[in-house]
């Protein structure tokens, strides 16, 4: 390129540098806004490929199961509290404890404890020995005197002085309750008083089968 060509380039770019220069700053902004938008997709891009290799909630409770807290006490060879996977039977949690001790009224237990039921969160099991059933600690379950003994039903859940007041009794006393463990009986006490021996249902402090093992022996 000859001089007199430059100086040509030069009057040229003098009499529309201020073209250039917008030119130059538009171009600028266009190569960071293309380098900040390919930034930011491939962020996205690597945000769900890794969203979806994470397993789904569904899969997590599924893979790894809740695990549950429950007491077992009484004639049990080794009473303790015991955790388990959510949906436990009955049966095999006595399993974890050792099985029932020569102590325990295997006869009481058989007819009065459904070996099938799923255990919950938190619940207390007790297995009462020959002396407390014989002593009248415990009494048999409401459809078990009416099918074996309608009189003798009768006249065993006529008194209620025996029963546990929900709206007076101890933690203790509430402790001894088939189900009821010292975190429920504190629920119970928490939520005093009661108007209705129903309202431990409603206001979920025990579940139904719980209240059907219990029902008839509180009173209010």
């Amino acid at each position: 390129m000859t001089m007199g060509s430059m100086e040509k380039l030069l009057k040229k770019l003098k009499k529309y540098r201020i073209e250039v220069v917008i030119l130059t700053i538009a171009f600028l902004i266009a190569i960071v806004s293309l380098l900040i938008f390919l930034n930011t997709y491939q962020k996205t891009d690597e945000e769900i490929q890794d969203f979806s290799l994470r397993p789904s909630s569904f899969e997590e409770q599924v893979g790894g199961q809740a695990k549950i807290y429950i007491d077992v006490s009484g004639s049990v060879n080794k009473p303790d509290s015991y955790e388990a996977s959510n949906g436990i039977r009955l049966k095999d949690l006595i399993k974890k404890a050792g099985g029932l001790s020569d102590s325990a009224d295997k006869s009481f237990f058989a007819r009065n404890f459904n070996l099938a039921r799923i255990v919950s969160d938190q619940e207390k099991i007790y297995v009462p020995s020959v002396w407390e059933v014989g002593n009248g600690y415990f009494v048999e379950n409401q459809q078990m005197l009416d099918y074996n003994s309608p009189g003798r039903g009768i006249a065993s859940n006529a008194p209620t002085d025996n029963k546990i007041n929900i709206n007076s009794a101890t933690i203790e006393e509430l402790d001894t309750l088939p189900g009821v463990g010292k975190v429920t009986a504190q629920k119970i006490i928490d939520n005093r008083p009661f108007g209705a021996l129903e309202e431990l249902l409603n206001k979920k402090i025990v579940n139904k089968s719980v209240f059907e093992n219990i029902k008839d022996l509180i009173t209010i």
